[in-house]
């Protein structure tokens, strides 16, 4: 059955209605009211204890909405000097951009992009002109990753919700195709012709490849995969062996995983390598994510080497393709059907989104046509706009768009 279309909601307004405001050449990120401090100090907003004014910036924070936040900061100089302002504090991970994911990488090129809060549910469109300024080479968990123009070509960590921009001094390597940012800003880069991973913090000299205790192809194809779907980010407080060792395990897992219940991966196909799979984080825990034929989610266990299969996910639900996953949470997204897989069926240059609850295993496509059409290296989608959330989120997983700095050193 056929999904309702349901429009993308319009970004909502900010929760603090804000008077005409000017910037004040001492805090550039933060807008200072001139008429409406007058105003303010009328209605004794102005005179609200620090406390209670971090209360109302600290409620904001908790969903990860940082441009309410930044609102907040600018509604007087008391409520500035009441807040922690996030460009002197960089690696704090309240003002890390967890939770967004940015849905329009080439949005009408008018510098516009929109953003998805996936704990909220709420889209956010903000124009960026200061994109056009450097190469984008990705985006990561609601950071764009950016490069200098003019070599060596430095890679910087920009938040777009903040304006907080962190620089690096090592220069970036060739033939970047992906790029992730981890809880402490640390930049890994993948480069897919070489299956090399670099890794570098904000003063390295120097990328660093990283090695992993396999040379295999399908290991580098398992830690990319585990980079887009948020993996890496979620685990990089711990030791980045524990990536290197679930990698590892996978394969024999997934075949002791077939062999043990032959009842429920009786339809799978055998062949690991073949299989449409990401790993994923879902509520601190460590998912893989098989899609076509039949998809599956597994709990990986790391100590035991073993995968334990799910029937239920609870009210949260995953989408997939064979280039990136994502988990969301359907409370936020009523039109999203709670313990299911949203994956890609590949027909030619032709794609479906097909839907799988998990517990029963049951299929069904989405739509009766296409719903995406492959030009180039893109898939676009068929559907007339205003597109539903399912088909812009099955496009987010389909689509990583290149690196604009890969392309320009291509011959």
């Amino acid at each position: 059955m056929a999904a309702a279309p349901r429009e993308v909601p319009t970004p909502l307004a900010s929760a603090i209605l804000l008077l005409p405001a000017k910037r004040v050449k001492q805090d550039p990120s933060c807008p200072e009211p001139s008429s409406a401090v007058p105003a303010m100090e009328a209605a004794g907003w102005s005179t609200l204890s620090g406390d209670l004014i971090r209360r109302i910036a600290d409620s904001f924070l908790a969903n990860n909405d940082l441009d309410y936040y930044m609102s907040v900061r600018g509604v007087c100089p008391t409520w500035r000097a009441a807040t922690d302002d996030p460009t002197s504090h960089t690696g704090d991970s309240r003002f890390h951009s967890r939770g967004w994911i940015v849905l329009d990488e080439d949005f009408q090129g008018d510098g516009r992009r929109v953003l998805l809060n996936t704990l909220t549910g709420r889209f956010f469109r903000k124009k960026l002109p200061l994109l056009l300024d450097y190469y984008i080479i990705g985006t990561s968990q609601g950071f764009f990753v950016l490069a200098d123009r003019s070599p060596p070509h430095a890679p910087r960590v920009f938040n777009p919700l903040t304006s907080c921009m962190v620089r690096f001094a090592a220069p970036v390597p060739c033939e970047v195709g992906l790029s992730e940012v981890d809880s402490s800003l640390a930049l890994a880069l993948f480069c897919d012709s070489s299956r090399t991973i670099y890794k570098a913090a904000r003063d390295s000299e120097h990328f660093v490849a990283v090695k992993t205790r396999s040379k295999k192809p399908a290991v580098y194809d398992c830690f990319r995969k585990a980079a887009v779907g948020g993996v890496y980010a979620e685990i990089s407080g711990l030791k980045s062996t524990v990536l290197a060792e679930t990698i590892t395990i996978l394969p024999m897992a997934m075949r002791a995983c077939f062999s043990a219940d032959s009842e429920f991966y009786s339809d799978l196909h055998r062949d690991v390598k073949d299989l449409q799979s990401s790993l994923v984080v879902l509520s601190g825990q460590m998912l893989l994510v098989v899609g076509a034929p039949i998809p599956f989610v597994c709990q990986v266990d790391i100590d035991a080497a073993r995968l334990h299969p799910l029937r239920s996910i609870d009210r949260f639900a995953i989408f997939l393709s064979n280039r990136r996953c994502l988990a969301v949470d359907t409370d936020m997204f009523p039109s999203i059907n709670a313990n299911c897989i949203y994956f890609i069926h590949l027909l030619g240059t032709s794609a479906y989104i097909c839907k799988s609850n998990i517990e029963d295993r049951k299929v069904e496509r989405i739509s009766e046509n296409p719903d995406f059409v492959k030009q180039g290296k893109q898939f676009v989608l068929v559907a007339c706009r205003p597109v539903t959330v399912i088909q812009l989120l099955s496009s987010y997983t389909i689509n990583i768009p290149d690196s604009q700095l890969a392309l320009q050193q291509m011959p």
